[in-house]
């Protein structure tokens, strides 16, 4: 018994499909899927009286892959920072992926310091976590300077999610320049991105070990 030429075309959209099934790479699982949708198509538009449940069900399934596809293109693209993004990433955020770092900068606010500005007073909570990539700042309790921060160091991170009041005060001694996270935003994007989230939470925890580390060592 002879087959049909229209029927190889239904084994082939099998074969791409089982191929699809036994890789790891999504993107290639995905064009394996959107492959098989269309190679199938003209059998069912061969057949005497046209197919088309299965022709639009294809075309639907094949559409939205090829939109997770641009989709993953899209989030592949490389990562284009200006000179002042480019110096935030390199002193506070170089362990998280360069795409989770804008998705950061899209909540934070750029701003600029003059000096006396506080962004941390005693008795307050912080509503926002904020890092300086220029500017001298300095740490007080009360009359007494306990500190100097460095550019690069995060400011209220801990104070922001406890909602614990302050007990210093951090200021500019010299003009600055910083970004500032308000918390509830912050914690909007987290919720949306749990990848995110976690990346963050490793950063922090290699953070507070690196200042951990530095107190034992003074």
């Amino acid at each position: 018994m002879q087959i049909p030429y229209a029927d190889y075309l239904v084994h082939l959209s099998n074969i791409l499909l089982l191929i699809s099934y036994s890789v790891r790479n999504i993107l290639w699982l995905r064009w394996f899927a959107v492959g098989a949708a269309f190679i199938v198509m003209p059998y069912y538009l061969a057949q005497p009286t046209v197919l088309w449940p299965p022709v639009v069900w294809g075309g639907v399934f094949a559409a939205i892959n090829l939109y997770q596809i641009a989709l993953i293109y899209r989030e592949r693209r490389p990562v284009q920072l200006n000179a002042e993004e480019q110096a935030l990433y390199d002193m506070a955020f170089r362990s998280i992926r360069p795409r989770d770092f804008v998705s950061l900068l899209m909540v934070g606010e750029w701003k600029d310091a003059e000096p006396g500005e506080r962004l941390l007073a005693t008795g307050k909570p912080a509503d926002a976590i904020c890092i300086a990539i220029s500017g001298d700042l300095e740490i007080r309790k009360g009359p007494t300077v306990i500190g100097r921060l460095q550019p690069g160091e995060t400011i209220g991170l801990a104070l922001a999610f406890t909602e614990e009041p302050s007990s210093v005060d951090a200021a500019f001694l010299t003009a600055g320049r910083y970004v500032k996270w308000p918390i509830a935003d912050l914690r909007g994007l987290l919720d949306k991105k749990p990848d995110l989230r976690a990346a963050l939470q490793r950063h922090v925890n290699t953070e507070l070990a690196k200042r951990v580390r530095d107190a034992v060592l003074r």
